[in-house]
């Protein structure tokens, strides 16, 4: 098959959703089909792949960390009909999601959408009032999704949200993958040598955005009252974004300078050592579709401490491969402190964290993603 992806975030930013985009590409390449990808360009980025085309872009402040593209092009568009395409498949409601869109349209083919992202959990960033920026998100996923033949759930517990938003085209739920090889053979020495971590140390790591909607204060909060009984519990965060300075100042101000380390930004392919160098993963955001980190961190043989929330709670179940519980700090505190504690119960806990990855191998999702291509072509003859 031949597949266009447009994707408003894509390399060498680092998210969620840019792992996804390149999981995708990667599968769809690696079983003899043609990807190409439409993204912004990055300043002072040099393309690494061919059949990827970069749309100029802006920059904003430092709370929109990546460039948003302009979604227009006399240099791209002409050659878009000419790539002969069976299916677009989009990964953003707007700006490129929309040139996917307009191009499914024209040309007559399936438009597929993953919907990756709760749009209104993000509504902190626009200064306007919460509730019409929320009502806003949730009409506009709903209008896009008018224009869609599949929209994609990474996460089971998601669909009911889009039945909420008013959407009735097809729904699939197709839960993300990984690419399991480099978590399997990891090795984390290295990465506790330089944070000068010594084996007494029982080290939690949470990978991705330092957002508002990831719920780090939280974290902390809860992990302050584990570290005071047990002073071996370290914390490592890795990662960068808008509030990662105001998160060192509270590391600061709880008194866990030497206890909570910041990694700041790793390039992505060592990031299975930093999983590698941990004894348990930890999360408590409640805004993840399906977040890709607690998979590559179940993949590496961590258990997952998390609030039990969409995807999350998808993913992980309590007591076999991780430990959930509601978002109550005093509740994750209790978890948090049994991890800590259990060794035996985080060897456990790891070793099925595995077997559980394991059902998430990117050749598996790769072959129902086609499938579900085929699938949506074949039923769509006359939509316009």
């Amino acid at each position: 098959m031949r597949v266009a992806i447009f994707t408003n975030a894509y390399r060498p930013v680092v998210s969620g959703v840019v792992n996804s985009v390149d999981l995708i590409r990667k599968g769809l390449l690696r079983a003899g089909h043609k990807a190409f990808v439409f993204a912004p360009q990055v300043a002072g980025f040099r393309e690494q792949h061919s059949g990827v085309w970069r749309f100029h872009s802006i920059s904003l402040t430092r709370k929109v960390e990546f460039p948003l593209p302009i979604p227009y092009s006399t240099r791209i568009f002409p050659l878009i009909p000419k790539l002969k395409l069976d299916v677009i498949h989009t990964h953003h409601p707007f700006l490129l999601g929309e040139v996917g869109a307009h191009f499914a349209r024209s040309l007559g083919i399936p438009l597929v959408y993953t919907f990756h992202t709760q749009l209104e959990k993000y509504s902190h960033y626009v200064p306007l009032p919460q509730d019409l920026v929320r009502k806003a998100a949730r009409d506009y996923v709903a209008a896009y999704a008018r224009k869609c033949d599949c929209i994609i759930c990474p996460s089971p517990s998601i669909r009911g949200l889009l039945d909420e938003y008013g959407v009735t085209c097809r729904v699939e739920v197709l839960q993300n993958a990984i690419d399991l090889s480099a978590y399997r053979k990891a090795d984390g020495t290295a990465v506790r040598r330089e944070l000068g971590l010594g084996p007494d140390r029982v080290l939690g790591i949470y990978t991705g955005r330092m957002g508002a909607e990831k719920n780090l204060e939280f974290m902390l909060e809860a992990f302050l009252q584990v570290h005071r009984e047990h002073p071996e519990a370290a914390l490592l965060l890795v990662g960068d974004g808008p509030i990662l300075e105001e998160l060192r100042q509270k590391v600061q101000d709880l008194g866990l300078s030497g206890h909570v380390l910041f990694a700041g930004r790793v390039p992505y392919s060592r990031i299975p050592s930093y999983y590698a160098a941990a004894d348990l993963f930890m999360m408590t955001s409640t805004t993840e579709v399906k977040p890709l980190a607690v998979l590559e961190a179940m993949a590496t043989g961590l258990p997952v401490v998390a609030v039990d929330a969409c995807g999350t709670g998808d993913t992980v179940t309590s007591g076999q491969d991780g430990l959930l519980c509601e978002c109550d700090r005093e509740a994750y505190a209790a978890i948090l402190r049994q991890a800590v504690t259990g060794a035996e119960l985080r060897r456990r806990m790891g070793q099925a964290a595995r077997l559980t990855a394991e059902d998430y191998s990117l050749e598996t999702y790769t072959d129902k993603l086609v499938d579900l291509y085929r699938d949506v072509g074949a039923g769509r003859p006359g939509k316009s």
